[in-house]
């Protein structure tokens, strides 16, 4: 959980973990050169009978330029600068060794199915370019005989399809794109996400108004005679493409504009066999066109989902952060979705309490300083978001100036809640602030100057794919450290667990000790009482 940078001096040395027999383990193994000069294509060999489970990647650095800060609390790295963040995959001749400074690696030790039970020694050792061994260490594992069990929650960060297709000059859902996204929904599972964004129209989210993003549409859509008739055959390849890779949980993208629902996501159809978009920005969401074509599209949806027999596993999101200004339409806009989807639930990330209270939303999501109204309220089935903010007061959040071990405690901190699950809008945002651009994120972690560094991503494009970084890590561990608490209630019990985590000083959102030391010992503590 410590974030080094070539100059760092190096604390927080651990030499032995714990770990659980299904349970990717993973630390940092940290080269420090004394020499007055770089050196270049080093290899690092492993030894030991867990080598087989062993993989490495190189820990890279990107600026954050714009930070934004909350003004109540210390506890974040320091200002602009750059940080250490990117993992990208270990290749020969691709390690170089800073002057006098610091190279660190990302090591993970993945099950692979299991990992043998028992005590193990991994030995790093480093040598030059042509073989000659500068440097040895190790590290001992000890795997125990238990194992965790996944908790039953939902867990999403928002995909942006168009990036992925942008990025690696791909068509949208075509051959080449699955190509691609198999490994983006790798990493995505790794990363401890379970729940998908699946864009039945092009999501209209962060996009300035009058703008248009890529079409990203998998429901066909045609008009003859005024009349609308839908192909769903491209939603069906998607879904059993995704569900069989690890997805639990989907979530239709949204039926209406971010930001209140006034106006229209952008829809394309083939109108007389052209091409066309039929509705966007220029059309009022409860405008009777629109109206209308819900009253054709919304049926022949649900009767799809139920008919696949998906209808457990999906939701539907009307609008993107609603406030309270914007109550009265959305009661009208939920009214004009719900009379078609029946049972199946609606999902919306909100923060007024009112939205809930009214009966507007089945799921919602509210922003972790305003959970504890809905907790109040006792709202069985909830998630919680961050974002942009809070910043301050020592909640959890993601981005690069913050220390790690802020971002994992999250884990402990939604286990406590009891909250049912949690969702951020950037997996892979890679543009700027509305989508007025595009950008690169190894050289642009703010969105252009529109977000808090790392807000609008967690994950870098990759020649063949993509890398994944400290933070995604840190979202999976976080995630993990949920499923042990919830694998040890199975044993003794909710109350016991929460118990031990009050005893610990976790209370709420924003109290926890700060300390990446303090958390290892603890989860280990629990690994054992496993």
């Amino acid at each position: 959980m410590e974030k080094l940078r070539a100059d760092s001096v190096i604390t927080g040395i651990e030499t032995s973990g714990v770990t659980l027999r299904n349970q990717c383990h993973r630390f940092q193994l940290v080269i420090r050169s004394l020499q007055s000069w770089a050196l270049y294509g080093l290899q690092v060999e492993v030894w030991g009978d867990l080598k087989p489970f062993v993989s490495l990647g190189v820990i890279d650095s990107v600026p954050a330029e714009n930070i934004l800060i909350g003004k109540t609390d210390d506890y974040v790295l320091g200002g602009a600068g750059s940080y250490p963040d990117v993992i990208r995959p270990l290749k020969t001749g691709d390690l170089i060794l800073p002057p006098n400074g610091n190279r660190c690696l990302w090591v993970r030790v993945e099950p692979n199915g299991e990992l043998p039970v028992g005590n193990h020694r991994i030995t790093f050792s480093v040598c030059d370019a042509e073989g000659n061994r500068l440097g040895e260490t190790g590290y001992d594992l000890e795997v125990l005989p238990e194992r965790f069990t996944h908790a039953e929650i939902k867990k999403t960060n928002w995909m942006h399809y168009d990036c992925i297709c942008r990025e690696h000059g791909v068509e949208a859902f075509s051959e080449g794109f699955y190509g691609v996204f198999e490994e983006f929904l790798r990493i995505y599972t790794q990363s401890g996400f379970n729940m998908l964004l699946t864009p039945i129209f092009t999501p209209p989210l962060d996009t300035a108004v009058g703008g248009e993003r890529m079409t990203t549409q998998l429901v066909g859509v045609s008009v003859e005679n005024g009349k609308y008739s839908f192909d769903f055959s491209e939603l069906k390849r998607f879904l059993e493409f995704v569900l069989s890779r690890g997805i639990q949980y989907i979530e239709f993208s949204h039926l209406f504009t971010q930001w209140g629902g006034e106006h229209c996501p952008k829809i394309i159809a083939t109108v007389n066999r052209e091409k066309k978009r039929i509705f966007g920005w220029e059309n009022d969401s409860l405008s009777g066109e629109y109206i209308e074509f819900l009253d054709a599209f919304l049926p022949e949806l649900a009767g799809f989902i139920r008919t696949e027999g998906i209808a457990d596993l999906c939701c539907f999101h009307l609008t993107d952060e609603p406030d309270q200004k914007h109550l009265e339409r959305y009661k009208a806009l939920r009214s004009a979705v719900k009379r078609h989807l029946g049972d199946l639930p609606t999902i919306d990330a909100l923060s007024n309490i009112e939205f809930y209270r009214q009966g507007l939303v089945d799921i919602p999501v509210p922003e972790t300083p305003h959970a504890e109204a809905f907790l109040r309220e006792r709202v069985k089935d909830m998630l919680v978001y961050y974002c942009c903010e809070p910043a301050g007061d020592y909640y959890s959040n993601r981005f690069l100036n913050f220390p790690l071990q802020r971002l994992r405690v999250f884990g402990l901190q939604l286990y406590l809640s009891g909250v049912q699950g949690f969702l951020h809008w950037g997996f892979n945002f890679w543009n700027s602030g509305l989508s007025y651009r595009p950008i690169d994120p190894y050289s642009d972690s703010n969105a252009g100057g529109a977000f808090p560094p790392g807000d609008g991503f967690i994950v870098y494009p990759a020649e063949h794919g993509v890398n994944r970084s400290m933070r995604s890590e840190m979202m999976a561990l976080c995630f993990e450290d949920y499923d042990l608490l919830y694998s040890l209630e199975k044993i003794i019990g909710r109350e016991r667990v929460t118990e031990l985590l009050k005893n610990e000083r976790v209370d709420g959102f924003t109290d926890y000790p700060h300390s990446a030391e303090w958390h290892t010992a603890f989860i280990e503590k629990v690994k054992r009482l496993l």
